[in-house]
């Protein structure tokens, strides 16, 4: 009895050991692991994976790409990014047991430095649409609103972003109230508004996008309300309070080192300053604007010479007129400057410029500009190349550079007219290393269609397709 049971157990043990012991297969689960590059891929471009499949009859497996719109995968595990900058996930099934998949992350991004030289930017000012209640320089001591916008960042960053251009309106006169609007800074800038530009710029400085891009920060500087200079003259007062010309400046000029003691030492992680450009003023329109002139006489020197002492890069910028009336109109001729005969695009560039020149102030080393177009007709793409071609025709006989960037323009809140317009700036970029960078206005007050808008942004659509 006993050496039969001895044999019976002998039997069960050679069983076990040609079914591959208790703890493998078929007791096992089957299991897939996807294997593949995991580093960025760039929009358009392409990469394979394999899948190594255990415990079934086969290693066959099915593919596919989890969310919509993420890219394409062949049955032999090639993927094919979208044009969209976003981490999307490939999957692979077993065709033996449909309840066992694997997966892969593929962080696809906008191939930056595909066009040398050219810079797709952001003007960002707030973390919502309500721009009133939630523009964030005054606020930047909150946590909250720090943390949100750091995560904006990030995401500007990951969509392909290479700057922010944040501006700072000074309204307030210090001691009153901002009326609960927290784009209304002090006039002079506040010690908390400096500490925050400060924390802000430092948060821009950390920010490296999935794609290895890092951010410029670049400063405008707004003058409404208590520091509003088309308010009144340089005799009676300037600005709603009103302020006498010599208080002005010295606000003014308080300001401007404020700004530069928060920024001008803040250094990214590649020992690259994060800020590049301030701008003293947006828009200069000589022969438009009450008081311009003595607002430029009087500040811009000391602006310049400050800015540049701190490594940065002083400037202001202009408008275009950009009615495809105005930027199409062969026979337009002035009177004051034949030069602008045909070019009529450029009746406020060089009429600011040319007041510039002749009074001896320094040219900004690349001319910005709004360029906010409106089409009757005319594509984008035809009437930024007529606006760049009256540039070329025109600047350069006051000493202006050869360099050209749009400092605002729409952000069309329709997705084909927007695509349209960001892609005839980035054609322009491709033709052209006169055009440098683009960055797209989202505030209410911007006028005319796609203002008003709020993070995310689809910034992949001001570069270029990939080939």
């Amino acid at each position: 009895m006993l050496r039969k049971d001895k044999t019976i157990l002998l039997l069960l043990s050679a069983c076990l050991g040609a079914c591959g012991g208790a703890g493998r297969s078929p007791l096992s689960p089957t299991s897939v692991v996807v294997q593949g590059p995991t580093g960025p891929l760039d929009t358009g471009a392409s990469r394979t994976f394999t899948a190594a499949v255990t415990n079934a009859p086969s290693n066959a497996v099915t593919w596919s790409v989890v969310e919509p719109g993420g890219g394409s995968i062949t049955p032999g595990g090639v993927y094919s990014a979208p044009g969209t900058p976003a981490t999307y996930t490939v999957k692979a099934t077993s065709l033996s047991d449909r309840s066992a998949s694997g997966t892969a992350f593929v962080p696809v991004v906008i191939p930056i430095g595909h066009i040398a030289g050219y810079q797709v930017g952001v003007d960002y000012h707030a973390t919502t649409a309500d721009f009133y209640r939630t523009a964030f320089i005054t606020i930047y001591h909150q946590q909250g609103v720090r943390q949100t916008v750091r995560a904006q960042l990030q995401g500007m960053a990951d969509h392909g972003a290479t700057f922010i251009f944040t501006h700072i309106w000074f309204l307030t006169e210090p001691g009153t109230s901002n009326l609960g609007e927290t784009e209304r800074a002090t006039f002079p800038m506040s010690d908390q508004e400096q500490a925050n530009l400060r924390a802000y710029a430092q948060d821009v400085a950390a920010v490296q996008g999935s794609g290895g891009n890092r951010l410029y920060l670049d400063i405008g500087l707004f003058w409404l309300g208590a520091a509003d200079y088309t308010r009144g003259d340089p005799t009676n007062g300037l600005g709603w309070t009103p302020l006498g010309p010599a208080e002005f400046t010295s606000r003014v000029e308080l300001t401007t080192d404020k700004v530069l003691n928060a920024v001008s030492d803040v250094m990214r992680p590649d020992g690259q300053m994060v800020v590049n450009t301030i701008y003293l003023e947006g828009e200069v329109m000589i022969g438009a604007k009450p008081n311009q002139e003595w607002f430029l006489i009087t500040h811009y020197p000391r602006f310049v010479s400050r800015v540049s002492q701190a490594g940065l890069t002083p400037a202001v910028y202009f408008l275009a007129a950009a009615s495809q009336a105005d930027v199409l109109d062969d026979g337009y001729t002035d009177a004051l400057y034949p030069i602008l005969n045909g070019h009529r695009s450029m009746y406020w560039i060089y009429r600011s410029l040319r007041f510039m020149a002749d009074q001896g102030l320094v040219l900004p080393q690349r001319i910005d500009f709004s360029c906010y177009m409106t089409s009757t007709g005319a594509s984008y793409s035809q009437l930024i190349a007529r606006i760049l071609d009256d540039a070329d025709a025109t600047l350069p006989s006051l000493g202006a550079p050869h360099s050209y960037g749009a400092a605002e323009t729409f952000y069309l809140l329709d997705d084909m007219q927007r695509r349209q317009l960001g892609q005839a700036f980035a054609a322009q970029a491709a033709l052209r290393p006169r055009f440098r960078r683009v960055s797209f206005w989202t505030m209410p007050d911007g006028g005319g269609p796609g203002i008003n808008a709020a993070y995310p942004f689809a910034i992949e659509d001001y570069f270029p397709p990939v080939p």
